[in-house]
């Protein structure tokens, strides 16, 4: 049997963290490629989604300082006690340097790393006359992203080949029996709510000045939020008392059924964030329940949505964010038609299954390259 480890980069995943793509592709590894899986992490909190992950080993580290850990990193690949044959990184963290360098003058296998990247930490974080940056981008056997625009410009910059790997979902997440008929008039967003990065205030703004004309819609933000967004909304809420019922914020939601359920129910998903680490997961999570996609032009916007089943418009546009909603609200033909257009890329496109089987063949392909050289 095959067997893969995953090295958390930064001491400690996060509960959440458990069904996002830097676990769930390691996890993929083991159940649909029969692989022996650990993941090795810290763990500063409870981790409550264990128990939706059977069969997984997670091999608990002790906390220590950030500067400590890729020290800690390299004594446990010296301690493992077996053959590696896939080493499973998660971003192009300089704490990576000296595992990779340790495990490629003393172990056979080979090195997969998720570059999880987006243009401003590839333009102004990695500098590619720092050797360690170097190393990493030339002794990782595969390296891949989550966009087609950000795999041509790895490619380019690093002048390698870069992989593509979306941010996904599992086969056994995706709901056949779903229909359109159980969709509402319902925006959602999933994810921080914040004032910053993920810029939800222009949701807030943009639906408010709406909801009047669309007093069934409701746009309903999950997740934790700042006590500015709190004040944003119940501003609103003082200028129009019935967008107490349209617009609202639910805190977060750990229950994952529940949070499905939210998906099944909305007919949009709407993001305007400014940055994202490759592709947002709850994206994948947004489009197999069939919602309609609005997104701001984060690096992977072209890979959000099927064509014809989503849109896309400029940070801080508020009048294309405006136009591209209320076309939407007014088109139940246009939602409907996204329904089974982006269920369909999900099942063709965005597979963790599919994924990691053509993964598993570039490690041949990939590997053998690298061992010739």
């Amino acid at each position: 049997m095959k067997n893969l480890v995953a090295l958390c980069p930064y001491v400690a995943y996060r509960n959440e963290q458990l069904l996002k793509d830097c676990v769930l592709i390691p996890y993929t590894f083991m159940t649909h490629l029969g692989y022996d899986v650990t993941v090795m992490t810290a763990q500063k909190e409870e981790f409550t989604y264990l128990n939706q992950l059977p069969g997984l080993r997670f091999d608990i580290a002790p906390t220590c300082p950030k500067e400590q850990w890729a020290d800690y990193l390299v004594d446990y690949l010296k301690n493992y006690p077996h053959e590696i044959d896939v080493l499973f990184l998660f971003g192009m963290y300089a704490t990576y340097y000296p595992v990779v360098k340790y495990f490629k003058e003393h172990y056979q296998g080979k090195i997969i790393l998720k570059a999880d990247a987006n243009s401003y930490w590839v333009d102004n974080l990695i500098n590619l006359d720092n050797p360690q940056y170097d190393y990493l981008i030339h002794h990782c056997d595969i390296i891949t992203c989550e966009g087609v625009a950000m795999q041509n410009y790895l490619a380019k910059k690093w002048r390698r080949p870069i992989d593509l790997f979306r941010n996904g979902s599992r086969d056994v997440d995706f709901n056949h029996h779903l229909t359109f008929n159980s969709k509402e008039e319902l925006i959602v967003n999933v994810g921080r709510q914040e004032t910053g990065r993920k810029n939800t205030p222009a949701l807030i703004t943009t639906f408010a000045q709406l909801a009047p004309s669309f007093p069934d819609w409701r746009l309903i933000l999950i997740g934790t939020y700042e006590p500015a967004i709190k004040s944003l909304v119940e501003h609103y809420y003082r200028l129009n008392p019935h967008l107490e019922k349209q617009l609202l914020l639910t805190g977060p939601i750990t229950d994952k059924k529940l949070l499905e359920d939210y998906y099944a129910k909305a007919k949009i998903f709407v993001t305007a964030s400014y940055l994202e680490g490759g592709s947002p997961n709850v994206v994948a999570e947004a489009l197999r329940n069939g919602c309609y996609l609005i997104t701001s032009k984060i690096d992977a916007w072209q890979d959000t949505f099927a064509p014809e089943a989503g849109a896309s418009f400029d940070h801080d546009d508020l009048v294309a964010l405006s136009a591209e909603l209320k076309q939407a609200m007014s088109d139940s033909k246009l939602c409907q038609q996204a329904f089974t257009l982006n269920r369909a890329y999900v099942q063709a496109e965005l597979s963790y299954e599919q994924q990691v089987s053509r993964l598993e063949t570039l490690l041949k392909v990939r590997g053998n390259l690298n061992d010739n050289n």
